[in-house]
């Protein structure tokens, strides 16, 4: 235990006070009503993101240029603190920032796929430079799929690729690809933080496996009920690893032929949350909701753990996702409320003053 404390104190203090600049409550308030893009912006100048701005004029910027600002934020803070944890937790938080490492190789496969040029590829990517493990130059000279993956090789995504590859062949299609991406960077988080489950104390697990419960969920629903597979393939396509959702439930859950049956084979955990939904899509909102409160429980809970650091830099996403959805809003002029009812904002109670 004494260890421990030697190991994380710093750690721990760092990522409060980073907890402590996330938005609340007000400003979630403010920036949901808001109708102009400059509005949106000169709100935020009085945030922590008003280093986004570089200098530059608050004037005609655009929704882009902050949604890039926002995630080299993100990305700023996954260094922050892997620079702070001890070399376990720094395995970890690289696994978990693999996930857009993923994100960026589908990027690329969809821009090879479609003839894209490598500039118009490379303003699709995630701004991982200072973080990525990935040949992202070379990718993007390569005209051909198959030769994008020998450049892989030496990453956890070469051989799922490989084994994707003739399925995508048969059905023209890039699905096979990328879910076999989407269920490495998953597979290599589970692996990683499988190494803390003997510390009893440390929350990363089961944070892991409800962040994989959410994945699965949304997936089933979206295989489904919004692009028609069958019981038995959205079942192949779900992952392992989850906290709650046993490999049964994932069978009856993707059996469900509407949303009633759906929500009545969920385990206790979730029926109350989600059984709020009145269609599909409501499903992946109400469980973001839920992880909400889940992350920040954590912040009460033993501090010496990596689970500190992994709950903050999760609440930070969801705090990136949520303003991505405000920009969007913004440029649909969309309506408070719906804005209010679409949106998960990553903070204890509804966002309002």
């Amino acid at each position: 235990m004494i260890a421990r404390v030697f190991q994380y104190s710093f750690a721990q203090a760092r990522t409060k006070a980073m907890k402590g600049n996330l938005l609340d409550s007000e400003d979630w308030y403010y920036l949901s009503r808001m109708s102009k893009l400059d509005d949106v912006v000169r709100y935020l100048t009085g945030t922590t993101y008003v280093g986004i701005l570089g200098g530059r004029s608050l004037t005609g910027l655009g929704s882009r240029a902050l949604l890039r600002g926002f995630h080299e934020e993100l990305f700023r803070a996954y260094e922050r603190l892997m620079k702070v944890v001890p070399s376990s937790g720094r395995k970890l938080l690289e696994t978990l920032l693999c996930r857009y490492e993923a994100e960026n190789l589908k990027t690329i496969l969809r821009g090879i796929w479609s003839a894209r040029s490598a500039s118009k590829i490379r303003s699709l990517l995630y701004p991982l430079e200072r973080v990525s493990q990935l040949p992202i130059d070379e990718l993007l000279q390569r005209k051909e799929i198959a030769e994008a993956a020998d450049l892989l090789k030496r990453t956890i995504f070469h051989e799922p690729l490989l084994r994707a590859m003739p399925h995508a062949i048969t059905q023209s299609s890039l699905f096979p690809l990328e879910i076999s991406l989407d269920t490495a960077a998953f597979e290599h988080l589970r692996s990683a933080v499988s190494s803390f489950k003997a510390l009893s104390l440390d929350d990363a697990p089961a944070l892991v496996g409800d962040l994989i419960d959410g994945v699965n969920l949304s997936w089933i629903v979206r295989l489904r009920h919004f692009y028609g597979l069958s019981p038995e393939e959205t079942i192949n396509h779900t992952l392992s690893g989850g906290c709650h959702l046993t490999l049964h439930d994932l069978g009856a859950l993707a059996r469900a032929t509407d949303l009633q049956g759906f929500v009545a084979v969920l385990p206790d955990v979730y029926r109350k949350s989600l059984g709020e939904a009145g269609q599909w899509a409501a499903i992946s909102i109400l469980f973001q909701r839920w992880f909400v409160g889940r992350l920040h429980r954590t912040f009460r809970r033993h501090p010496f753990q990596i689970g500190l650091q992994v709950a903050y830099l999760l609440l930070r996403e969801m705090e990136v996702k949520a303003l991505e959805s405000i920009l969007c809003a913004v440029e649909l002029a969309e309506s408070p409320d719906k804005v209010a009812a679409l949106v998960s904002f990553p903070v204890r109670r509804a966002a309002g003053v």
